[in-house]
């Protein structure tokens, strides 16, 4: 910015370091006097000063301005054009017009400066008009608000990116109000998920989509307590009126200056659907719906443990089918199948709710009695059993007929282990095939034997 070099007049405000860069008649030794000051003053100044004029040269600037444009001093800017920095020239135009029309215009704006480097400022200018009016120069002061610009991007980024997860989230996200519960903010997939628009959602209480109101309450309450977060499972509705199971993960947060919770709500309707059909099949017998092996033996155990605690006794059916396979060798196994339906169903009829049936599998089936263990008992439930299970059934046209054998072992008598009671049911289950069939025989142990 080669030129005319023009001096400046001072004036250190009382509240301040206003520039009044005007001029005025000294004589030699004053004007001397208050170019050293004035000198000393830009160099002190912390910020750039500048004087530029309408093409934009630079006539006068301190050293702050030169480094922070890139320049080793002040004598290189006078080669250069300020408009050859800003980066976006539409916002620099847009200025220079406020300017004019203004006369002050502060602004801020990205500069790619010597060697490439960019930096944000902030520009505190001043148009001066001259004796006709017009604009002569232009004073002013430029602050470098890189940081302050790049944190304020940074911070601008973590709200998209947080903004792009939260809509983004496969769960259902709320954030809602410590206090009373008003939902206050939810991502897409809630509206999703509960069939409401956000503009219905948000200002709606919590409370009425909670099936159960006291735990969702008592789980609030513990997450303001430890103020971390907490996860249970609970049942909200759906707009129109349907149910879902939700695994809730809920957390403390500061949302607009206010207290919050922020819940994050996992649909696990289909997962818990999937796990009981699991469980069913580990525990189930497929055909029958009966518990299977492995269900009756934790029964069993469990049984034989309270009875022990409790001195009481227990009996153990074994029961075998009489003539099924006959029947599955004449009308197939679909008939079959179905007859072991019904005598399942048959089963379950004669039984108390604390009892158990299971079926073992082809024709086998067996009956825990906790606490029953008299003989004239036993035998009025297995006499029940022989003529329910002999009644004939009708399935396909075909008028069919069974019975079955059951052997009988009591707790503590015929075995004290759920191994040892069911092998002898087993046993005795055999006598009463060999005894004709269509009936029932107790276990009896010999003197040798031990349980």
């Amino acid at each position: 910015m080669a030129g005319k070099k023009i001096y400046f007049k001072t004036k250190i405000a009382a509240k301040g370091l206003p520039l009044n860069f005007g001029r005025r008649k000294t004589d030699g030794k004053n004007l001397q006097e208050s170019e050293q000051r004035y000198q000393a003053l830009l160099g002190h100044l912390p910020v750039g000063v500048y004087r530029t004029t309408n093409e934009g040269r630079i006539i006068e600037a301190n050293q702050v301005l030169a480094d922070m444009l890139g320049y080793p001093n002040t004598a290189a800017l006078w080669q250069v054009n300020v408009n050859d920095f800003y980066i976006r020239r539409k916002a620099r135009l847009d200025h220079m017009n406020r300017l004019a029309a203004n006369l002050t215009d502060f602004s801020e704006f990205e500069l790619r400066v010597k060697g490439g480097k960019t930096i944000w400022v902030r520009d505190y200018p001043r148009a001066v008009l001259g004796a006709d009016g017009r604009i002569e120069y232009y004073d002013g002061i430029l602050v470098e608000i890189t940081e302050r610009k790049r944190a304020e991007e940074a911070l601008l980024q973590s709200e998209q990116d947080y903004r792009q997860l939260f809509e983004n989230a496969h769960d259902a996200i709320f954030i809602f109000t410590a206090k009373d519960e008003i939902i206050l903010d939810v991502n897409n997939h809630t509206c999703e998920l509960y069939g409401f628009s956000r503009e219905e959602l948000i200002g709606m209480s919590l409370e009425k989509l909670s099936k159960n109101i006291a735990r969702g309450k008592l789980q609030i309450k513990r997450t303001l307590n430890k103020k971390t977060f907490q996860n249970f499972e609970t049942i909200h509705f759906r707009k129109d009126g349907s149910e879902m199971l939700l695994e809730i993960n809920a957390s403390l947060v500061q949302y607009k200056n206010q207290q919050a919770i922020l819940s994050i709500n996992r649909n696990i309707t289909q997962r818990k659907q999937l796990e009981e059909t699991i469980r069913q099949m580990a525990y189930q017998d497929p055909l029958t719906q009966l518990p299977n092996r492995s269900l009756f033996n934790d029964r069993l155990v469990q049984a034989l443990g309270y009875a022990k605690r409790h001195g009481q006794k227990l009996t153990l059916l074994f029961l075998d089918l009489d003539g099924f396979k006959n029947i599955n060798d004449t009308f197939g196994h679909n008939i079959g199948d179905k007859l072991l339906k019904v005598i399942a169903e048959r089963l379950k009829n004669q039984l108390r709710a604390s009892d158990t049936v299971a079926r073992l599998g082809g024709d086998e089936f067996l009956i825990l009695l906790p606490k029953t263990g008299h003989a004239r008992s036993t035998d009025r439930i297995s006499k029940k059993i022989l003529n329910a299970i002999r009644l004939p059934c009708l399935l396909a046209g075909h008028k069919l007929r069974v019975s079955t054998s059951i052997g009988i072992a009591i707790y503590p008598n015929d075995g004290r282990s759920a191994g040892t009671l069911m092998k002898n049911a087993d046993l005795a289950m055999y006598k009463a095939k060999a005894a004709g069939k269509n009936t029932y025989t107790h276990y009896q142990r010999s003197k040798k034997q031990r349980l």
